[in-house]
């Protein structure tokens, strides 16, 4: 069974603009260079060098295209032709992500940072609660299929 969640995405209206993730607990994956953050209502990924080339250009600079077709099962993350496997690792961060995206109201995605990470640092955030429209502007929202 499929369900779909829609996505409100937004970019910073000026390049290298972005608000404080908060207050979180981490967990760290040296192995497979994941960082998730987890605040209240909200979960962050750090974005290292090598997800932020992969996922940036999908999900947060193309303002205008329609972002790519994403599928999230119990096990793996599909983006585009790209499918990610899920192991036992991945269990904080996937369950805090599926506890988001099964609860009701909307979920926003957006760059953020954090003080306590080195400068240039940004988080892809998800979040119950909408950004700052003084930084954010909403681009065109993200359709993930729930399998």
């Amino acid at each position: 069974m499929t369900s779909e969640r829609k996505i409100y995405r937004y970019a910073a209206y000026f390049h290298g603009w972005a608000t404080a993730f908060g207050n979180h607990d981490a967990h760290f994956d040296e192995k497979r260079d994941l960082s998730w953050l987890f605040g209240k209502d909200q979960i962050g990924l750090i974005l290292t060098p090598q997800l932020k080339a992969f996922l940036s250009p999908l999900f947060l600079t193309n303002r205008e295209a329609s972002p790519p077709p994403v599928e999230l099962g119990p096990d793996r993350l599909r983006i585009a032709d790209v499918v990610i496997r899920f192991g036992a690792e991945d269990r904080p961060g996937l369950d805090a992500v599926m506890d988001l995206v099964q609860a009701a109201g909307d979920l926003h995605l957006m760059q953020t940072y954090h003080v306590i990470y080195p400068s240039g640092t940004r988080i892809l955030t998800l979040s119950r609660q909408s950004p700052l429209a003084l930084v954010y502007r909403e681009i065109r929202p993200l359709t993930l299929h729930l399998v």
